[in-house]
């Protein structure tokens, strides 16, 4: 998968490109980030689980859409919170997202970021067909019921375990944990899985006794 990610960042005359599974094909269950071919793209990512929103965030909702992208000088973007913090923490100047579909519906998302000024070298249809050959390579090359032995699969995990654990603390819904997960993960400029750790090692607890 690496290398196919970095061939298609090649073809797209992209500086940097990362690959998404959703295992729900949905926003809400969240991503696993599968591959990222630098720093820049792995943080671009991680920024979309931090502020819930964003062009890879929209891309699983938009099955019919090829492409959503986002310009992080746009101060008109629908994703406000994403544009400000990707500006701020990466050279990115615009992310394109391309959602990766199957019959199935949207299996993941490709997002393809260019630090330099200029669009793209493929169009939206090209994109999308590069996006859809590396939705049948994840399907045919993933087994039933295995996973890459990778931390970013791991970090889902946790968030996962540390949502349910905010709940059990504070006795709220699921979407009141998650967000304080994300008000705190954002506040101190944290990734999600950062903050995740933290609760289950009982460093940090988002309710009375911790106050915080």
């Amino acid at each position: 998968m690496g290398r196919l990610c970095e061939a298609v960042r090649v073809v797209a005359d992209a500086d940097g490109a990362s690959l998404s599974l959703s295992p729900a094909g949905d926003a809400a269950s969240g991503r696993m980030l599968l591959w990222s071919t630098d720093d820049v793209a792995a943080e671009l990512e991680q920024l979309h689980e931090v502020v819930g929103q964003g062009p890879a965030t929209d891309a699983l909702q938009r099955e019919r859409e090829r492409t959503v992208t986002a310009r992080l000088d746009d101060a008109t973007s629908p994703w406000p919170l994403f544009v400000e913090s990707a500006a701020r923490r990466t050279p990115a100047l615009t992310l394109t997202a391309v959602p990766l579909r199957t019959d199935g519906g949207v299996l993941g998302v490709l997002a393809l970021y260019r630090s330099r000024p200029g669009p793209l070298a493929r169009d939206d249809e090209e994109l999308g067909f590069l996006a859809d050959l590396l939705a049948v390579a994840v399907v045919e090359g993933t087994s039933p019921g295995s996973a890459p032995a990778q931390a970013p699969w791991d970090d889902r995990s946790a968030i996962n375990q540390a949502i349910g654990m905010v709940m059990a603390q504070l006795a709220v819904g699921t979407d009141d944990a998650t967000a304080l997960l994300r008000a705190h993960a954002y506040a101190l400029d944290l990734g999600m899985a950062d903050v995740a750790h933290q609760v289950l090692d009982r460093t940090l607890q988002l309710g009375p006794e911790g106050g915080r």
